[in-house]
């Protein structure tokens, strides 16, 4: 229950305990949170001004001003007071107050107002690292005060973890790029010096990772199969993962998919185009999950305005072209490197659907006629040869 009441110390200690807040009616934004009811019968009351930062649809705040454990209402008020005009002035306070109190500025905040800003600028993978950061860093030393981060809490918070996960490749990835936020802070005068500097993966766990990666571990039928039905689970509007998934129910490659038209796609057959953008009279048939996936991309994908089956940025009239697929197959590879613990190049990825295919007993023909392989002419397969049906249709029961 709130209540709009001048906030006084009296209106705050004959409140019934269904009150939880109270709203000043002098002061806009300045409100009080009661919690609950003490064995003593008092009431721990924080005080707040609530405000917007960037118009009426803008980022909501409520700006702490403290408890009644520091203060009473009559200061609270004062420093309210103090708040209204930057407000009305359309200043952030919280970022005020980020400047202000540089020793006092924790990791998450410094990310917040600045870094997440600097990395989004520096790398065109930007929002990929920030999302690195959430996930992996920020919740590890993100309370953490800027000036009080070191080697070792780095190294026991953020990169053992990962080192224990077997995730070698983004520990050295987290490195390289917390070592540029730091640099960053350093020339932001919020840092004195590189807190990090000297920190590495050990040589021998990298040496280890590198051999590891060089056996290239190829994925079977069943992680395939797993990818897929992981991939099926994630939001629909997903393109990467539209594309994974009709990687591996097709065979054809991610740069073939993305120059595939909409009109391409007729009733029971997918046309396929070579690298000219011209049709090469290869058709592959649509039938039971490839038929519904194709059927959701050109609902979920296609637009008015482009020709294309996944549309990048630009009008048809100006400049009409197809999804970066390089953009698409990083994405892809980190999806599979979240699901296996190792990464998967595009190529390598369709060599392993390859013999997974021969491995369940799809026709070798079938097999060299979805990858584009070259045959003898009087072994190779027609457009409509009922064979490719049959061995696509094995493939997806695999």
């Amino acid at each position: 229950m709130n209540k709009n009441e001048r906030i006084t110390e009296h209106v705050i200690a004959i409140c019934s305990p269904e009150v939880k807040r109270i709203n000043d009616n002098v002061l806009k934004g300045f409100h009080v949170r009661l919690g609950v009811v003490k064995k003593d019968g008092s009431r721990l009351a924080s005080y707040y001004f609530f405000y917007r930062v960037g118009g009426r649809n803008g980022r909501q705040v409520n700006y702490f001003i403290g408890n009644s454990e520091t203060m009473d209402a009559g200061l609270a008020r004062r420093i309210a007071l103090q708040i209204e005009p930057h407000v009305k002035a359309g200043n952030d306070i919280e970022a005020m107050k980020f400047a202000a109190e540089k020793e006092q500025v924790k990791v998450k905040e410094f990310w917040r107002f600045l870094g997440a800003k600097f990395i989004t600028a520096k790398y065109k993978n930007g929002h990929e690292i920030c999302r690195l950061f959430e996930q992996h860093i920020l919740p590890q030393i993100g309370s953490v005060q800027l000036a009080k981060i070191n080697q070792r809490i780095v190294e026991l918070r953020v990169i053992n973890p990962l080192l224990d996960a077997s995730k070698i490749s983004m520990a050295t990835s987290v490195i390289v790029y917390l070592k540029q936020l730091f640099k960053y802070a350093v020339q932001m005068d919020y840092l004195t010096r590189q807190p990090i500097e000297n920190l590495r993966i050990n040589k021998e766990i990298q040496s280890n990772n590198d051999r590891t990666d060089k056996q290239e571990f190829a994925l079977t039928g069943a992680q395939l199969k797993g990818i897929y039905y992981r991939a099926s689970k994630m939001p629909a509007s997903n393109t990467y993962l539209f594309t994974l998934r009709l990687q591996i129910l097709s065979g054809q490659s991610l740069a073939t998919i993305c120059r595939t038209f909409r009109q391409d796609i007729k009733g029971n057959k997918w046309l396929l185009r070579d690298r000219n953008g011209k049709l090469n009279g290869k058709v592959i048939p649509c039938d039971g999950p490839l038929k519904s996936l194709l059927k959701q991309g050109v609902k979920q994908f296609t637009n008015a305005q482009s020709l294309y089956l996944l549309p990048g940025k630009g009008a048809r009239k100006k400049d009409d072209k197809a999804m970066d697929a390089k953009s698409l197959a990083k994405l892809q590879q980190q999806f599979i490197f979240e699901v296996h613990g190792r990464k998967r190049s595009m190529s390598n990825m369709l060599r392993d659907i390859e013999a997974a295919m021969v491995d369940i007993g799809v026709s070798p023909l079938v097999v060299a006629y979805l990858f584009h392989r070259k045959v003898d002419t009087y072994l190779a397969l027609n457009n409509d040869d009922p064979l490719i049906a049959d061995g696509l249709n094995h493939w997806y029961r695999g």
